[in-house]
């Protein structure tokens, strides 16, 4: 027991070496992030730790653009910061730092998060049935991580916290589970599925402390938040209405039908995408690894804002579509490998070069999750449908 330990410490010691280390090489040859978005985060917890109001657009906007033009601020970092007051509140603890330190710290846990999402995403999805650096280039050698280290983004973040609170529901750690659910709040948006996805399997397997873990963690984020400044909490939601009325296309598939015509199709695409993941898992016993894949996939298919560093999360169903792929006749394994690559990597750049050459805008890349989604949705109908042997538990 002592042994095992030690070595589960050796291990945790280790990584947080080699995350400081790459926080501060990464944090140095990025300037420190300044004019990325990781300073936006930072400046809202300076206005904050000051006194002032983030959600104030005038005190906002004159943070944000003291070192750049105003323009590239506002489309940088909105015209207040858009994400919710108890989000703030952890970024007061960084801004009570310099940038490059706080570049560097948060810098480091990204790289942890990632380190732990790839882990916990393999064990999800089953040690037995994929190779980990199988999933390690998943997450590194695609855009999404690329982008996110760039700009100090969240996305290695919701990647680890959904792939462990998949991970500690199936293994019945509920607390563990709980809080990693609370934590997606962080960034609600992007975890609009996921998060009652989780919280759904919680229930269904009468988990009550994964689920008090999550409400209770939740509520004291809220109570604090609102305690300590009441007005942010309707800052924040006005705040959500001018992001979106920004003239900058974003990676959703709102900014895609919207780029097609109008905001409406969007709800008409998200319907179709449903319906055909409906249809295609139906009456298949679903493994626990599907729901939280299937899950993590469509939160990003009906995200009201998301770039392309958010789409981090679709490495699990990612993984999952390559797992079932492993246990399936040659050609259909084929086709579900190849598919899934493809539209991981090769199919991100692809988008790119079109987006310079046709001078399109940014909200092609929505087609990643909605066809991330859809491969998954036939890599279950396929495994289901044919002598796949299950192994890991179902839930339906």
């Amino acid at each position: 027991m002592r042994s095992f330990a030690r070595s589960t410490a050796g291990r945790a010691g280790l990584v947080l070496a080699l995350s400081l280390v790459c926080g501060f090489l990464a944090a140095a040859g990025n300037q420190w992030y300044a004019e990325r978005d990781f300073e936006c985060f930072w400046i809202a917890g300076r206005i904050a730790t000051g006194g002032g109001d983030p959600y104030d657009p005038a005190q906002y906007q004159a943070a944000t653009s003291a070192n750049r033009p105003a323009a590239d601020a506002l489309a940088a970092c909105g015209p207040r910061f858009p994400w919710p007051p108890w989000t703030t509140l952890v970024f007061t603890a960084l801004a009570t730092v310099s940038l490059p330190l706080a570049s560097t710290l948060w810098i480091a846990l990204i790289v942890a998060a990632t380190v732990l999402g790839i882990g916990w995403t393999w064990q999800l999805a089953g040690p037995g049935r994929i190779p980990w650096p199988v999933v390690a280039v998943l997450v590194i050698l695609t855009e999404p991580f690329v982008l996110a280290l760039m700009h100090g983004q969240f996305g290695a973040l919701f990647l680890a916290l959904t792939a462990g609170a998949g991970l500690w529901l199936r293994s019945r750690n509920g607390l563990r589970a709980g809080l990693a659910m609370a934590v997606l709040a962080v960034k609600p948006h992007t975890a609009l599925v996921s998060g009652p996805v989780l919280l759904a399997l919680a229930m269904r397997s009468r988990q009550w402390n994964a689920v008090a873990a999550a409400g209770g963690l939740f509520t004291l984020a809220l109570a604090v938040s609102v305690a300590l400044r009441p007005s942010w909490l309707a800052r924040w939601i006005a705040a959500l209405d001018e992001n979106r009325g920004i003239p900058v296309f974003r990676n959703t598939t709102w900014d895609l039908a919207r780029s097609l015509g109008s905001w409406w199709l969007a709800f008409v695409i998200i319907a179709l995408v449903l319906a055909a993941v409906v249809a295609l898992v139906r009456a298949r016993p679903l493994e626990h690894a599907d729901v939280v894949a299937l899950g993590a996939a469509f939160s990003m298919v009906v995200a009201p804002h998301a770039w392309a560093h958010d789409f981090m999360v679709l490495a699990i169903p990612w993984t999952v579509t390559l797992a079932h792929a492993n246990a399936l006749r040659p050609s259909q394994r084929r086709a579900l490998t190849y598919g899934t690559l493809f539209v991981a990597a090769p199919l991100f750049w692809i988008f790119q070069i079109f987006i310079q050459v046709v001078r399109t805008d940014e909200s092609l890349s929505a087609f990643i999750p909605i066809l991330t989604t859809l491969l998954l949705a036939l890599s279950i109908r396929m495994a289901t449908g044919s002598a796949t042997i299950r192994k890991t538990p179902e839930v339906t």
